[in-house]
């Protein structure tokens, strides 16, 4: 079982300030590899861990500047994170992992931690990004920050589609149905300037770029129903 006190140890530190550190991994051996680097770097190795609960235990006992948890240690999820920093404001969470899905990344940086740190790192590159943590950067590994970028702005977009009005939602329906903008102000009664600013605020609200990218889009997420039926009512007027 890794978790223990350990006694402080000092090292090469340009810094006046040595931050100390929780790691938490569940495999002894890892575990035992990062406070090693983590020492000779100059980092002060508090304690380490192998569940969330220890890990919970060790943060409120020691008050640490970071916490490094490997991602497969049970029970460190959402809560757990966001009950760490109501406890502990000032203290870094980050989470060191094998690049995998962004999907699971995201609640947890939502929920307050600020960084994910791949296995694949050099030991230079993985000390520079906690050494940036510790000022008060957030840190996410190059291979895993556009993973994250696309599914931050998938979930923006789906956010955004509560935004739509009504009568945007049937520019949106009307656009699948291939309708140009004449027709678009046609059938609303409006002007054709009228819908432009709806196009506009649609592709604003959508973070989409033209109006192929709408149709797609409102196909997707279901802003439009029954476009068949449409057109066939369409062409008989």
């Amino acid at each position: 079982m890794c978790y223990h006190v350990n006694m402080v140890q000092s090292g090469p530190n340009p810094s006046n300030h040595v931050e100390s550190i929780i790691v938490a991994h569940h495999h002894t051996l890892i575990c035992e590899g990062v406070a090693t680097i983590l020492r000779e770097a100059g980092f002060q190795v508090l304690g380490q861990a192998d569940t969330g609960h220890s890990l919970f235990q060790l943060a409120v006992q020691h008050n640490p500047d970071i916490m490094l948890v490997d991602w497969e240690v049970s029970e460190v999820a959402p809560d757990t994170i966001r009950a760490l920093n109501e406890k502990l404001p000032h203290m870094a969470i980050v989470i060191l992992t094998q690049p995998q899905s962004t999907e699971a990344f995201l609640p947890i940086l939502q929920a307050g931690a600020r960084g994910y740190l791949s296995v694949n790192l050099s030991s230079q590159e993985f000390v520079q990004a906690l050494r940036m943590l510790a000022k008060g950067d957030i840190v996410v590994s190059q291979e895993m920050a556009t993973g994250i970028k696309i599914e931050l702005a998938a979930e923006q977009a789906r956010k955004s589609k509560d935004d739509i009005s009504g009568r945007e939602r049937e520019v949106v329906q009307l656009v699948c149905q291939g309708a140009t903008n004449r027709e678009i102000a046609k059938r609303l009664i409006v002007s054709e300037h009228t819908v432009k600013v709806h196009l506009r605020n649609i592709l604003n609200k959508l973070n989409l770029r033209n109006r192929q990218q709408v149709a797609a889009y409102a196909v997707q997420e279901g802003l439009v129903t029954d476009i068949k039926s449409e057109d066939a009512s369409g062409s008989t007027s």
